[in-house]
């Protein structure tokens, strides 16, 4: 009985430890982490060991600077596995207690998180920057640059992110792909493309292949034909002059490339289309009522008797019996047609198929 463990302590050492484990692995996954233990071990994941929450914090300092030594303000600190974090300051100057043997991580906006073992001795973090995302190449009006270069303001979207949207017209492909434009679809005629904007600017100019085109040239290109597509947006779009004053969409078709060997695409889809909500009108015995209903309604207002009502091809007045009649629809000039069914069609098939053949031999 002397040696009896107080139940509510016991709870909370387990609850911060799995907390931890479940945020680990957590992480590991949404980074594409793979499981490199041998089949059968008891570790899914690769998870961090759990904090020992017994062991007294420690005042942890430190600064954290680049690979040239100058300071990061701004990096974040945070122990992991728990909420507790704290940033450097203009000198790259942090401190935070943490326990002992805790692993505190630093990650700063363009450079490679750190993680590193908390002490009582004073820590120099050095992060290394991250390339990764600086080394995309953009299409731009004078050529092509790579991302980290770019200064204007240029988004691009690449084949890949196109093909993923079942779109028949190259405008509705970008709706949602590309920041800061906006697309509005007049009807729903079936391949009728999107009316896009840049920054709510009006219509931009669109050059393809170094081409000045309009957006129904645009439009007539086959999704699997285009390899890139870049938004130039303000200063960007300077080059092309006053023409460009709301933007540029800049397009880039697949092209061979030397050596390659000849490859054949080819991808569609098929679909079906349906109206959503769509007024169905009204039949002629309907049409007929609301006459009468309209000037009864009318005479009521006016405190008057209501007038005679004629229909408005014969000139029959719509007694009751005239009104019978349109309702059975049987006699000769008093049939009702249905318009709507004769015209619209549900389930109205829309595909599409593209094939290509791409290859250039050696010269």
């Amino acid at each position: 009985m002397k040696n009896r463990v107080r139940t509510k302590s016991v709870h909370g050492i387990i609850r911060g430890s799995l907390a931890s484990a479940v945020l680990c692995a957590s992480v590991e996954v949404a980074l594409g982490a793979t499981d490199k233990s041998a089949p059968g071990s008891p570790a899914a994941f690769p998870v961090s060991p759990a904090i020992d929450l017994s062991l007294p914090d420690v005042p942890v300092r430190g600064t954290v600077t680049d690979t040239k030594g100058d300071p990061l303000p701004g990096v974040n600190v945070v122990v992991k596995g728990t909420t507790n974090g704290t940033q450097t300051d203009a000198q790259g100057a942090f401190s935070i207690s943490a326990p002992e043997g805790a692993t505190l991580v630093f990650s700063f906006i363009g450079y490679k998180p750190q993680e590193v073992a908390a002490s009582a001795s004073r820590l120099t973090i050095q992060l290394s920057s991250d390339d990764k995302a600086l080394d995309e190449v953009v299409v731009v009006g004078y050529g092509t640059q790579s991302r980290a270069t770019v200064t204007g303001a240029v988004s691009s979207v690449k084949s890949e992110e196109i093909l993923r949207t079942p779109a028949v017209a190259a405008t509705s492909a970008l709706v949602g792909r590309v920041p800061g434009i906006t697309a509005r679809q007049a009807d729903a005629r079936p391949g009728n493309g999107s009316t896009i904007q840049i920054r709510n600017l009006g219509d931009p100019l669109y050059v393809i292949d170094g081409i000045v085109s309009d957006v129904g040239q645009f439009n007539n290109l086959g999704i699997s034909d285009i390899e890139n597509i870049s938004i130039l947006k303000d200063a960007s779009a300077a080059i092309y002059g006053l023409r460009a004053a709301n933007g540029v969409v800049l397009v880039t078709t697949k092209r061979g490339k030397t050596n390659q060997k000849p490859t054949i695409s080819i991808s569609g889809y098929y679909g079906l289309q349906n109206f959503t909500k769509y007024p169905h009108p009204a039949n002629a015995y309907q049409h007929q009522r609301a006459l009468v209903e309209s000037e009864q309604n009318l005479a009521q207002q006016q405190r008057r008797s209501p007038n005679a009502v004629n229909d408005p091809v014969s000139g029959i007045p719509l007694t009751a019996t005239e009104l019978e009649k349109w309702r059975q629809g049987t006699d000769p000039g008093y049939k009702s047609y249905d318009y709507y069914k004769m015209v619209m069609r549900p389930n109205v098939p829309q595909y599409f198929v593209n094939g290509s053949l791409s290859g250039v031999a050696r010269t």
